[in-house]
């Protein structure tokens, strides 16, 4: 139930769903080339019976296979917390699972970081 001041903001309760809606969204929308040029790249490394290590040959591949990852992986964390929040009805556990899954994500995206700096460095 929205009060008069709500309606006018376009606020609801949560204040941010529309923040939410949009990057849920926009991530989906940035995933779909990203996995397009990652799908190429493989089928056509694949089909010349080459090592799939040639793929992250340069700087240019594996910063965009990197981006793919952090997109992706952005993306699944807000689709889980969606599940999360419409599915689980205990508050504590609604709660711990959604910081569960943001702790398991920015463990991911710091671990995702420092494999692709490191690689950076071998590759130069």
């Amino acid at each position: 139930m929205k009060t008069a001041i709500k309606k006018i903001q376009g606020l609801g309760t949560a204040h941010n769903g529309v923040h939410h809606w949009w990057a849920q969204r926009i991530t989906a929308i940035a995933l779909i080339p990203l996995v397009i040029w990652f799908t190429t790249k493989v089928v056509c490394t694949a089909s010349c019976h080459r090592d799939l290590s040639i793929i992250f040959g340069n700087d240019f591949s594996l910063i965009i296979f990197s981006l793919m990852l952090f997109v992706m992986l952005y993306h699944s964390a807000l689709g889980v917390k969606v599940i999360i929040e419409d599915y689980v009805h205990c508050k504590c556990a609604k709660t711990i699972s959604i910081i569960l899954v943001n702790i398991l994500a920015w463990l991911t995206g710091a671990l995702l970081f420092f494999v692709v700096i490191k690689n950076l460095i071998l590759i130069s």
